[in-house]
């Protein structure tokens, strides 16, 4: 991810006068919802439980983008632009 310039996946750098809340709006409920078990934990105990599910998830991509071809597009999309 540190690839990829921040201002297409931090919202530190969206734009302030953003003409569309449903950005925002999307990426806190997708957040939300794949923490809503760890939720529920102490704070440090919360964390450490974001931790491991994105660090698993992180690892898991990598091994799907491993058994990709020569392409730099992930083959769902590369498909959809054919």
């Amino acid at each position: 991810i540190m690839k990829i310039e921040p201002k297409h996946w931090a919202r530190a750098f969206f734009p302030v006068g953003s003409l569309c809340d449903s950005v925002d709006n999307n990426l806190c409920e997708s957040f939300n919802n794949a923490i809503i078990e760890a939720r529920f934990y102490p704070c440090i105990s919360m964390l450490e439980k974001v931790r491991q599910k994105m660090t698993k998830r992180v690892q898991e991509n990598r091994e799907k983008s491993k058994k990709w071809t020569n392409n730099p597009i992930c083959p769902n999309i590369f498909k959809n632009l054919k």
